[in-house]
């Protein structure tokens, strides 16, 4: 990886973190994702248009592109879930670790993929950092947590998250070779707005207002940056190879886990930060091997 793609990548890492951290902070999270997909859809309207005359889109691309935006729409419902009861140094690098953890056996099983021997070592850096992050310390009587842990709560709404984060992956490696990503993208990320509006109306229309009131500054950041990260990724995408690209990204489970812990004085800091390096392995590990 040269270093132009080196710098962008870790600079979208870091914008990537930092619009979970403003997500966190907010209210009533699934609102504030409502808000921040309203303004990306508007703030990006100049690139549809600019891209747009000259893309033509197959019918699989029109199936990818519904399909990917309401898999989308329950991502977005189940990481307001989770930040909504757990840490961001706890949910971040569960949903985003353990979506390339799901990866490799969603594309064994739909793309019949194999998984390689670096993948597998990968696979079980996930798993010990998943179990790591769970811990309260590092004493012999808080074995037995991560298991307790993962029944319920943050846990699993950030599993589903990685889950929802496994399903979009497969199909948006479909979808981008059918249409080009900007305009895959835009329409997408349109319909999951339109996917989780009628949740929103019917149970949550109460907080719109005032979640605007207090927020509209995050919401407005993260509408920008929800969509400009992306588009760093793929511009770098350009110049290095995908397997790079994808595993230096992954830098932003180490940078949430920081986030999390200083900023907003989140608990048992050695513990989720050592899971969060183990899980930032397993995934490099994971990209590399492909």
């Amino acid at each position: 990886m040269n270093g132009t793609a080196l710098v962008i990548v870790l600079a979208s890492a870091f914008l990537h973190a930092g619009w979970n951290y403003l997500l966190k902070k907010s209210d009533r999270k699934i609102v504030f994702i409502w808000w921040f997909l309203l303004l990306s859809a508007i703030i990006y309207i100049p690139m549809l248009l600019y891209f747009l005359p000259g893309v033509s889109i197959p019918p699989g691309g029109w199936f990818c592109i519904v399909a990917s935006g309401l898999i989308h729409g329950v991502y977005f419902g189940c990481m307001g879930g989770a930040y909504q009861r757990g840490d961001l140094s706890l949910v971040y690098p569960l949903a985003r670790g353990s979506g390339p953890l799901f990866v490799p056996m969603l594309a064994l099983v739909l793309l019949e993929e194999e998984i390689a021997p670096l993948g597998g070592i990968g696979i079980l850096f996930i798993i010990g950092g998943v179990y790591c992050v769970h811990l309260r310390s590092f004493s012999g009587a808080a074995f037995l947590e991560p298991f307790r842990a993962l029944r319920g709560g943050a846990s699993l709404w950030a599993l589903f998250t990685g889950l929802a984060i496994g399903f979009y992956s497969i199909v948006d490696k479909v979808g981008v070779g059918l249409v080009y990503p900007p305009v895959y993208i835009y329409i997408m990320m349109l319909i999951t707005w339109l996917v989780i509006t009628p949740w929103v109306l019917i149970r949550e229309r109460h907080g719109l207002k005032s979640e605007w009131r207090r927020h509209k500054g995050a919401i407005a950041a993260v509408g920008f940056l929800s969509g400009f990260t992306y588009l760093m990724v793929l511009f770098a995408l350009t110049m290095s190879k995908v397997s790079y690209v994808a595993a230096v990204r992954e830098v932003s489970i180490v940078l949430s886990a920081y986030f999390g812990i200083v900023y907003l004085g989140e608990k048992h800091g050695r513990q989720k930060l050592l899971g969060a390096v183990l899980i930032t392995l397993g995934v490099i590990a994971i990209g590399l091997s492909r």
